[in-house]
């Protein structure tokens, strides 16, 4: 088999997840020479195991789990957490964040539920609502720390992945910009996908297994997908295919192994598969109707799968999902393709643990092919295409890792690497990094600084007129020549092996800078609108400043911050309605004219209601398009996030100018 495929040479031929009573037994280190020392990890039944007293969960047997690798895991975990929940009540509410959290706020309150997307997301903010109160910090807190726990979905499949593979996964789903921004706005995507791959997972070690916990688990999982949201179909869809053709064929090629599986219990009651359904709809009709309080909920499931069908109503934009991972999952998509590709070209005699990320690379691409096909879909189904595909990253990376670790051991060790690589790749780096500024500066002056703008007069003899396709032209021709040159000196000193796994690290690098800076953008930027192609329509912060205007003006003239009578245009948005929830004694009206006794009136008509009014304008609503990109406009968004067209919401607060 070639390197590029050989897998984790740590692993073993077991199941990718272990089996329920497996027991991990350590084999003693020795040292063999210059070797390094190596523990040999071993799975073992539990029942083959001396369960003594000292076998027992004690302190010192906690203290001896704790190992770097488990260390390391706690601290990606943290990482993510932080993430996600820090300054989550920045940006108020939008408005389709504040249609699931006002319908959940009203239920509780024991007023008319609002329609709601999410049957999910409803109960989990419900449960917010109950335990900590109403606001736009404990509307997005459950979902958002939820969501961490995706971080824990490679190491469950550690075995396939390998131990370098499952670490690198677990960091992109932690710093990746798109599940980081979802998770942050409310949406329940990231918790259907996750739930739905968690289902494929925790099944795949049931087959395998044979143990109806795992069972029990992908019931459970399936459940919380399927009230979650609608990108759950697809991937739980094609896992059912997957899983239905792979049985196939198992019993068409060797219906003898049948014999060394448990013989089927006689009692129909305790069937797993019985028990898995009664699981499944438990937690279902639990989750759908918000501890059976809302029945309205289960239809609001129903119709996640209607509104799945509803996306191919029309065909048409074909390239956005590829659209979106280029401009927010760039390493995930090149080397999640990578690993689709060798997934799908391994060949099943090489192990069992080839059909899980065969599984993964069918998902992936089946999910990418669905949502390009889908006429009227929105951008958080990139989440659908990208978590697969982050699990085939990370196995891609992870041994393109470990190949070039080997290589070096084999091919004159650490010192020639001092020699080698790290001279070339600081030499990459730092080539980068000029191009970077380069291309800085002729974004923001038009023209690259004096050395370069003489270079680029050999293609563009006006140099007043400057192109930007001159400008790539000249950056082109000097990076493909210095780049030959490092190449050459690379394949000089350590040989071309060495060399392609330098050059696929250098691309690693520099797509995992661009990540960073694209969790950055995404999800911390105090810029007013937030101009990302992800983002739809958004709530501005002056929707604080007409609350915070209504509770003074209420103070003052009634002694109380929300007893004001207020008249309210109906028409007002979700985010209106749930930014002013806390006042009672405010009537939705669209004759606002016909209101006599209000004491503030809020409507988005610029002229008065009859009488003797002043008025305050805010803007309570904004939505950002990417209209007019060509050229330089382009990259300057890229760059810096500028451009584009800006549509914005206004009202009007009215109050009388006297009693």
């Amino acid at each position: 088999m070639s390197k590029n495929r050989r897998r984790n040479r740590t692993q073993d031929p077991s199941p990718a997840i272990l089996p329920d009573d497996a027991v991990i037994q350590v084999a003693p280190a020795h040292n063999n020479g210059d070797a390094e020392t190596v523990q040999a990890a071993v799975a073992v039944p539990a029942n083959d195991v001396n369960m003594t007293g000292s076998d027992s969960l004690t302190l010192r047997s906690l203290v001896n789990a704790l190992t770097l690798e488990v260390f390391v895991y706690g601290v990606i975990v943290i990482i993510a957490f932080l993430l996600r929940v820090v300054n989550l009540d920045t940006r108020p509410l939008a408005p389709a964040e504040a249609q699931t959290a006002l319908a959940a706020w009203n239920f509780l309150s024991g007023k008319t539920a609002e329609p709601f997307a999410s049957p999910l997301l409803f109960t989990l903010d419900w449960i917010s609502f109950f335990l900590f109160g109403a606001s736009d910090l404990t509307a997005r807190f459950i979902p958002a720390a939820l969501s961490t726990l995706l971080v824990l979905m490679p190491p469950l499949t550690r075995n396939a992945l390998g131990k370098t593979g499952a670490l690198v996964a677990a960091l992109l789903i932690a710093f990746s910009p798109t599940l980081v921004f979802f998770a942050r706005n409310l949406s329940a995507v990231d918790l259907a996908v996750g739930a739905a791959l968690a289902t494929l997972l925790f099944y795949w070690r049931f087959r395998y297994s044979d143990k109806p916990r795992s069972l029990y688990l992908a019931a459970f999982f399936a459940a919380v997908a399927l009230t979650a949201d609608s990108p759950a179909y697809p991937i739980l869809i094609t896992g059912a295919l997957f899983f239905l053709i792979t049985a196939l064929l198992e019993k068409r090629g060797a219906p003898e192994q049948t014999e060394n599986r448990a013989p089927a219990s006689t009692n129909v009651l305790t069937h797993p598969y019985l028990r898995a359904a009664v699981v499944f709809g438990a937690t279902y009709l639990v989750l759908a109707t918000t501890f059976l309080l809302n029945r309205d909920g289960l239809g609001v499931a129903f119709n996640l799968f209607g509104a799945w069908l509803n996306e191919f109503a029309a065909f048409g934009n074909f390239t956005t999902p590829l659209t979106w991972m280029l401009l927010y999952e760039p390493l995930t998509l090149v080397f999640g393709l990578a690993g689709l590709v060798l997934a799908l070209t391994l060949s099943s005699s090489e192990g069992a643990l080839v059909s899980l990320m065969r599984m993964l690379a069918l998902v992936a691409l089946v999910t990418f092919l669905v949502y390009t096909l889908a006429g009227d879909k929105t951008p958080s189904i990139v989440i659908a295409v990208a978590l697969p595909m982050m699990l085939l990253a990370g196995w891609f990376i992870g041994n393109l890792l470990e190949r070039g670790v080997h290589d070096i051991r084999a091919t004159g060790g650490w010192r020639s690497m001092r020699a080698g690589e790290i001279l070339v790749f600081v030499m990459l780096m730092v080539l980068s990094a000029l191009v970077y500024l380069q291309i800085v500066t002729f974004i923001q002056q038009t023209h690259f600084s004096p050395a370069l703008d003489a270079v680029m007069q050999l293609f563009s003899r006006d140099a007043a007129s400057a192109s930007i396709v001159f400008a790539a032209l000249t950056l082109g021709v000097i990076v493909f020549f210095l780049l030959g040159v490092f190449v050459g000196l690379s394949v000089m000193l350590v040989g071309v092996a060495r060399t392609t796994t330098l050059m696929a690290f250098f691309i690693l690098v520099l797509l995992a800078l661009g990540t960073l800076r694209g969790v950055w953008q995404l999800n911390f930027s105090n810029v007013e609108p937030l101009r990302e192609v992800l983002a739809g329509a958004q709530t501005p912060l002056q929707m604080r400043d007409l609350v915070r205007d209504l509770e003074w003006n209420s103070q003052w003239q009634n002694g109380d911050e929300h007893v004001i009578r207020i008249a309210a245009d109906s028409s007002l948005d979700a985010a209106a309605r749930w930014a002013l929830r806390t006042f009672p004694n405010i009537q939705w009206t669209n004759q606002i004219d016909r209101v006599t006794d209000a004491q503030a009136v809020i409507t988005s008509a610029g002229s008065p209601p009859p009488g003797n009014w002043r008025g305050q304008k805010y803007h309570i609503g904004v939505e950002w398009e990417p209209v007019a990109f060509s050229g330089l406009d382009l990259w300057k968004w890229y760059i810096y996030r500028e451009g584009g067209g800006e549509a914005w919401e206004t009202t009007t607060l009215w109050l009388p100018t006297s009693e």
